[in-house]
């Protein structure tokens, strides 16, 4: 952990700033580049590592390595103790007063129909990439960092990610996630089960 907490930007979709808002997510996860052991299957990683010891589970020893500084990868988010400010889609007006998209994106104003512009503004979003800092409204400290498989998150992490599920059945939210991931990313990206971040946070009170 570094002494002196830095910040970075990080953005999020409109579902998820509304899942932050709410204090229904805690955890994101971001897929590491370049990938581990370049790829490879999970059980050519444990191969080359010479296989597990004291019934630990590969993503646990990735952490650890990680975490050790064993392993020669950053993650860009940061380290455990430091702040993320979020972006998110918006609009200035020319007085620079902010609107926030999340916060129109109920029904019926959900992200299809709203589009680019939207009649409470009446001009165009402006993309989450070009938010100042000075315009974001959350603040997160990064609470926990660890290494897994994408296919690996429990159904507990799942619901931790911000994902409503409307059936009581087990492994929804898992099910939730899966289809978020693959709207956002493909569903190869889903397919290839990528090593990912698994970024632990709180939201803390804004700075600016």
């Amino acid at each position: 952990m570094s002494e002196i907490a830095k910040e970075r930007p990080i953005i999020f979709n409109g579902p998820m700033v509304r899942a932050i808002l709410e204090g229904r997510k805690t955890q994101t996860r971001r897929i590491i580049k370049p990938q581990p052991f370049n790829g490879a299957s999970s059980e050519s990683a444990i191969k080359q590592i010479g296989g597990l010891r004291d019934e630990q589970t590969l993503s646990q020893v990735m952490t650890s390595a990680w975490q050790a500084g064993f392993v020669d990868t950053t993650c860009p988010c940061g380290e455990e103790g430091d702040r993320l400010w979020v972006r998110e889609t918006h609009h200035l007006s020319h007085h620079n007063a902010i609107t926030y998209r999340a916060d129109y994106n109920h029904n019926p104003f959900d992200e299809e129909e709203c589009g680019e512009d939207c009649s409470m503004v009446g001009e165009k979003w402006r993309p989450s990439i070009h938010m100042p800092r000075w315009a974001s409204r959350i603040d997160l400290e990064i609470t926990r960092i660890g290494v897994e498989r994408l296919q690996d998150i429990s159904e507990e992490d799942a619901k931790a990610e911000g994902m409503v599920s409307p059936y009581k059945d087990k492994y929804t939210h898992f099910l939730e996630f899966c289809d978020t991931w693959k709207e956002i990313y493909g569903a190869n990206s889903w397919d290839a089960n990528p090593w990912v971040w698994v970024i632990e946070f709180k939201r803390v009170e804004t700075t600016q």
